[in-house]
Order: C-alpha cells, then sequence, then structure tokens
C-alpha cells in the first residue's frame, strides 16, 4: 500500500501500473481486516480490470480474500475434512451456510437433520427451524466458475461416527459400565448406543425376572447405565447386560 485516499487506497502490484482499490468495498470488510490496510503493509488483491487505456488497474481486497477461500473449500474437500458451519438461509431445497466468506449449500437430501421424515416428507417448517444452528458438513463439491459449494450433513455424520466406533471399540472393555441410549428393540433384545457404536443387549441379558419382549422393560429413547459383558473389535460386536448393574 502506498497511498491512501477517502476514495481510494493505491497499491504497487509491481507493474507500470499501480492499482487502485475503491474505499466502497471496505464496507464489507471486518475491523481485523481493516486495520491491515495502512500505508507500507504488503496485501494481496484480485485484479477485476487491466487496461492499458486506463491509469491504473482496478482491483479488490474482498476478492482475493474470497478468491483464498475458494482454495481452502477446495484442499478441505481433497482432505475430507469435516467442518461446522452455521446455517443462514433456507429455500425449498434446501439450506444454506456461511462458510468463511463464501456461501455454501446442503441439499435436503444431505440433511441428516432431516433423516426421520423420509423421502421428500418434510415441511418448509422443518427447514427453518435449522436457521442459526451449527452443522457438521463436509464439502462435496467446489466449482469456482459457477459459485457453488455443495455440502453434506448426513456424509459428515457418517464419517463422525465411523471415527468415535473406532475410538470407542478400543476403549471398551469387559465388565465396564457404559452410559449409553435406547436406540432400537427387535424381539431377541435392545440395542442401545453408546456414542457411535451400537451394542446388543441380549433378552435374556434385560432382566432378572422372566420377559417375552424388551419393551417390557426398555423404551427407544431411554437412557440406560449398561455392563459390557463381550468386545469383538473386528465383527464390530458388542455384547452387553442390562440386568447386571440392578439388584439379583
Amino acid at each position: 500500500i502506498v497511498q491512501i485516499r477517502p476514495d481510494m487506497i493505491v497499491v504497487d502490484i509491481g507493474s507500470k501500473l499501480d492499482a487502485i482499490i475503491p474505499t466502497r468495498e471496505l464496507e464489507r470488510l471486518s475491523q481485523d481486516e481493516l486495520d491491515e490496510l495502512y500505508v507500507g503493509n504488503t496485501i494481496q488483491v484480485f485484479v477485476v480490470r487491466s487496461d492499458d487505456r486506463e491509469e491504473y488497474v482496478l482491483a479488490s481486497v474482498r476478492l482475493a480474500r474470497e478468491y483464498r477461500d475458494w482454495e481452502w473449500a477446495q484442499e478441505i474437500m481433497d482432505k475430507g475434512e469435516i467442518i461446522q458451519a452455521a446455517v443462514t438461509s433456507y429455500n425449498k431445497g434446501g439450506v444454506v451456510c456461511e462458510v468463511r466468506r463464501l456461501q455454501g449449500f446442503v441439499p435436503a437430501s444431505q440433511l441428516a437433520s432431516l433423516a426421520g421424515h423420509g423421502h421428500g416428507g418434510y415441511q418448509e417448517a422443518d427447514l427453518a427451524a435449522l436457521v442459526g444452528k451449527e452443522l457438521p458438513l463436509k464439502v462435496i463439491e467446489v466449482n469456482q466458475k459457477r459459485r457453488r459449494l455443495i455440502l453434506s450433513e448426513r456424509l459428515a455424520q457418517r464419517e463422525w461416527r465411523t471415527q468415535q466406533r473406532g475410538q470407542l471399540l478400543a476403549e471398551l472393555e469387559e465388565g465396564q459400565i457404559r452410559h449409553g441410549v435406547v436406540s432400537s428393540l427387535r424381539d431377541f433384545g435392545a440395542f442401545v448406543d453408546l456414542g457411535g457404536v451400537d451394542g446388543l443387549i441380549h433378552l435374556s441379558e434385560l432382566s432378572w425376572s422372566r420377559i417375552r419382549h424388551p419393551s417390557e422393560v426398555l423404551s427407544v429413547g431411554q437412557e440406560v447405565d449398561v455392563m459390557v459383558l463381550r468386545v469383538n473389535p473386528e465383527e464390530q460386536r458388542i455384547g452387553l447386560s442390562l440386568k447386571r448393574v440392578q439388584p439379583d
């Protein structure tokens, strides 16, 4: 930066013409970004227009930062990392999230938060309820030219559960008491989510008294303490007991 005027910032970009940044674009910058704009500081700019017939090159600080955000989004997708982003708005096809300076779109089909509504069974009110919430997301498409940034909560949740499953299986030991949530009931027993992986309480391990169905002692969504009976990391199977944490 070589000069700051009321209507423009003049930047030496190493060519025969200086670049100017109109001060009107500074209205969209944060205070931290504005603090970097002083004479003598080196900044990145995006060349918007270069014409030999003009006396200057038109440049943008905002677009330079946005360009770096597109590069970052591509890197995140290549690495398969999970990010957190807040939902800012919605339309009938999904929700819009703010990802740095970019607008990312999560199609309804990629929203794990709508999983209980079936195929297309959600209402706009369900999408509206997500506004303001932070979602774990994976980047699944980056197209800077078309300004398309597509995200998936469903894939992020699936990967998170896979990571949690591996960590949990490594930590579990026979005889441990664990807290979980009943995820489903079957004729032969109940499945309990221990935080990323389900374990099975066989019908015979549900109660000291004889019962015919798990629904006699448990319901889906109920929180329970259970004892770990068996752990098979290779088959990712966990045997649990409810009755052994209760008086005989």
